[in-house]
């Protein structure tokens, strides 16, 4: 299923603060068809095949030019990991950040490209790490899943330069499918920096789009 679009992209966005916290020494490695929880979140929005949904984002650079400008768009979903944000109006700065962003790999194909452990479960929220496989700028990957409806609430990626990329996400359910609905966040790069926060709206669920929609962006 689809957790959050991605700005290649976008898809989130944020106030956090980088990662901070004790690790566990030894993290077991995730059992994809033993781990109750992970089967819940491959198996969440078994219907969803597509979605269009309005999207609204806020961008608060903190590094040059220090601007805070307003984007609208059309986000688009088509299972199993087909993903895309057209903007109304593509500035210069639409196209950096859809650069910059990373993009969101859904739960069935984690195995593939990652190494996957179970950090641990506490106050209802498994946090599970994600290694990859190839190398790469990402260090690695945490996403952290509420127990209750097999949701994802954030993630955080750690470069191997230092930097990291942060976001918290919530959810509202439409015909029955959890989508995101808010997300916020913070992009710490060495040559960008900025709080994002984006809103998502009127989603049409399973509706026709075309694959060219996804070549283009």
């Amino acid at each position: 299923m689809n957790y959050a679009v991605a700005f290649g992209f976008i898809a989130s966005l944020l106030a956090v603060a980088a990662p901070t916290g004790a690790e566990v020494a030894s993290p077991a490695r995730l059992e994809p068809e033993s781990n109750v929880l992970f089967k819940r979140m491959v198996a969440l929005n078994g219907d969803l095949r597509t979605y269009e949904a309005t999207v609204h984002l806020d961008v608060a650079l903190k590094s040059f030019p220090y601007i805070s400008p307003s984007l609208d768009g059309t986000a688009y979903y088509k299972k199993p990991d087909k993903e895309a944000v057209v903007f109304d109006t593509v500035p210069a700065l639409a196209a950096q950040f859809k650069k910059v962003y990373p993009r969101i790999d859904p739960p069935v194909q984690w195995s593939s490209l990652y190494d996957v452990y179970v950090l641990g479960d506490s106050s209802g929220t498994t946090t599970f790490r994600l290694v990859p496989k190839k190398n790469g700028r990402v260090d690695h990957l945490d996403v952290k899943t509420d127990d209750t409806n097999a949701t994802i609430t954030s993630y955080t990626w750690t470069y191997k330069d230092g930097g990291f990329v942060a976001f918290d996400q919530s959810f509202k359910t439409v015909d029955g499918n959890f989508l995101v609905d808010k997300q916020s966040g913070h992009v710490e790069l060495p040559s960008y920096k900025a709080d994002v926060k984006s809103q998502f709206s009127n989603y049409r669920i399973n509706v026709s789009i075309e694959d060219s929609v996804f070549e283009e962006n």
